[in-house]
């Protein structure tokens, strides 16, 4: 697969922003996905901070993590690509959406690539115009 700011996508689940942090429960929340970790990890992590994460999917916009690493880049809404592997919580292959968690994703301009119908499991790779927001899809697979 394709770096992500020089991220090995190899292993990755996802890579994006931190929008927030629940030290109590030892979750943060990137891409509409809560993501658990060990509160060790969770220490040097920051709100804004762009991480990628290696693990496992625990189910629909959930997401373990048995590695975080931090990002020397900086995050920039629209320009900065992120990505996110999950479990789709509802699939609109019409209008090429999907919910991935909190996270909506349109993958309108991959259907041209021949992705379409449901799927386990769904990867995209793209922008978001604005933070927390709609995930416009560059690339999507599935498997």
């Amino acid at each position: 697969q394709a770096d992500v700011l020089g991220i090995d996508q190899a292993d990755v689940l996802l890579s994006g922003p931190v929008d927030s942090i629940d030290s109590r429960n030892g979750t943060f929340s990137s891409l509409g996905q809560t993501v658990m970790v060990e509160l060790s990890m969770l220490r040097n992590i920051a709100v804004g901070d762009l991480v990628s994460v290696e693990g496992s999917i625990a189910g629909p916009g959930y997401l373990y993590a048995d590695r975080v690493t931090i990002s020397s880049e900086q995050y920039v809404p629209g320009a900065t690509e992120v990505f996110v592997t999950g479990i789709p919580s509802a699939i609109d292959s019409a209008s090429g959406r999907v919910s991935i968690g909190g996270l909506d994703v349109d993958f309108t301009p991959s259907l041209a690539n021949g992705v379409r119908g449901k799927g386990a499991i769904w990867s995209f790779k793209g922008t978001q115009p604005n933070s927390r927001g709609l995930l416009v899809a560059g690339e999507a697979s599935r498997f």
